[in-house]
């Protein structure tokens, strides 16, 4: 064999030289680089609401999840820290229990609301991300505040498109090809509100106080917010890495539809249903979009992947159901905390795995981090998952130990047992086990005494560190759900 001359091997060198500086060529691995970041969060999805997690009367054909749960592991038991949007959203973006802070209850969502939302000490991991030369975008629901000290352009975002308050309009009602309904018990609320919720932050932190706010009656909000997204990815920022925060509404009343959503559900006969339906279609859709951008771009094996939602379904308006999961929002039975979890990240995660152990949106932060070779500011009440999920170590139990409250009404869960305050008069809290009875419809208290002493002690050490909430809440509300009674301040 002739080896190449010291000319030619000085120009191959200036060739790939010249290569990787454009970036043509790259000398750095996958697995070394920083991968860019994809969250995907919807509102109010129940597990069983999605027919990616099974069969059930009310689940809906989501076939772009489907895509996403092969591209990597869904978790069947997936937790949000609260059972309600704000404090949920709190926890998932700062990696702590929302109660650290006494952040327990909704945030007013008005500019004026003082203090409430996230405070100074609530670390945002978006913050940790810049620092790590990532370029941050939210789009979407914020919900955590609406001063200018709380607004996402504060707390590690250099962009922001969406809207700050719980909810909103999808469309202006009455446009042609779109269907609106009122919501049982809240009625025209938010059908009749000004459609604002484009409001636009396009400078960096502390360049400018208010957002700039753009209205378009005519677009759907999904489609909209999806759009924004594609053009986050497609975009790109150079060489740098990306975290996309993609914060949806969908499927959150007000329950409002585009028709052609809407034909593929002729069978269901309920309006209601029907219009919610068609809400999950058009957020699935949405994912499918995301997905494509992704799977085009050159770092596609190099990008995490996470759906989630912030609590399940808000089964008191009649549009899921209660079988397969008892309760849903503003309850701590499971069909309240427990949502679709799911990650992907082909370079460094397994495709195709379903995982049954317990884990938590506290992982969020601490995973996305640990990936991002960024320095976290503060002490994680979760842990990174990408160790957890490698072949060696699917056995270990990721918490032993996971918690929620709010106001009177909390929740412990170790491995199966599950211990759920009763707020009833007098009564005594429930104690069920997830293995046999996952519907929790029969309660262990009396007969396994010595399981609900040893949970309402590790209750009483976790509220112990907790702080008390921050502020009131807005109301107390009475809610029937699955034959059960609870009260829930909000």
């Amino acid at each position: 064999m002739v080896s190449p001359s010291p000319s030619r091997r000085f120009g191959a060198a200036v060739i790939c030289g010249f290569l990787a500086l454009f970036g043509i060529v790259s000398n750095t691995s996958a697995a070394e680089r920083q991968p860019n970041i994809v969250l995907i969060v919807a509102d109010d999805l129940g597990v069983p609401d999605i027919a990616t997690y099974g069969s059930t009367p009310v689940a809906v054909p989501t076939p772009n999840l489907d895509r996403l749960a092969r591209r990597g592991v869904l978790f069947q038991r997936g937790y949000a820290t609260a059972a309600v949007c704000s404090p949920s959203r709190a926890g998932l973006m700062t990696g702590q229990y929302p109660q650290r802070h006494g952040f327990e209850f909704l945030t007013p969502e008005g500019a004026d609301a003082g203090n409430q939302g996230l405070t100074p000490e609530q670390h945002v991991f978006a913050v940790d991300l810049q620092r790590a030369g990532y370029r941050t975008a939210a789009i979407g629901k914020w919900h955590l505040g609406a001063t200018p000290d709380r607004l996402p352009t504060a707390r590690g975002f250099d962009y922001f498109f969406g809207f700050l308050p719980g909810e909103t309009a999808y469309i202006r009602g009455g446009t042609p090809g779109s269907t609106s309904l009122p919501a049982p018990y809240l009625g025209d609320r938010s059908l009749t509100r000004k459609v604002d919720w484009v409001q636009v932050m396009r400078d960096k932190a502390g360049d400018s106080a208010a957002p700039e706010v753009v209205a378009n009656d005519n677009a759907y909000l999904t489609d909209e917010l999806t759009n924004e997204a594609i053009r986050f990815i497609d975009q790109g920022p150079g060489n740098r890495p990306w975290f996309l925060y993609l914060a949806h509404l969908a499927p959150h009343s007000p329950f409002q539809a585009l028709d052609s959503d809407l034909e593929a559900f002729a069978d269901i006969k309920d309006p209601l249903r029907r219009t919610y339906a068609g809400m999950i279609r058009a957020l699935d859709r949405g994912v499918g979009r995301v997905l494509d951008a992704i799977e085009r771009s050159p770092e596609a094996d190099n990008t995490i992947i996470i759906f989630t939602s912030d609590n399940g379904a808000a089964t008191y308006f009649g549009i899921s159901e209660c079988d397969n999961l008892a309760g849903g929002k503003l309850s701590y039975f499971e069909g309240g905390p427990r949502v679709p979890f799911m990650v992907s990240w082909p370079t460094r995660w397994p495709k195709g795995l379903r995982d049954s152990r317990n884990v938590s949106q506290l992982d969020l932060a601490p995973t996305i981090l640990a990936a991002a070779k960024a320095k976290p500011t503060m002490a994680f009440d979760g842990v990174d998952l990408t160790p957890k999920v490698q072949a060696d170590r699917r056995n270990e139990i990721i918490h032993e130990t996971l918690f929620w409250r709010t106001g009177p009404e909390f929740a412990v869960l170790s491995g199966d047992w599950k211990l759920l305050s009763n707020t009833r008069q007098g009564a005594y809290p429930w104690l069920f086990d997830l293995a046999t009875d996952p519907s929790e419809r029969s309660s262990l208290t009396f007969a396994r005494r010595d399981v609900v002493a040893d949970m309402q002690k590790r209750y009483r050490d976790w509220a112990a560190q907790m702080k008390a909430p921050a502020w009131e809440p807005k109301q107390v509300v009475q809610i029937f759900q699955c034959g059960r009674i609870s009260f829930h301040e909000q």
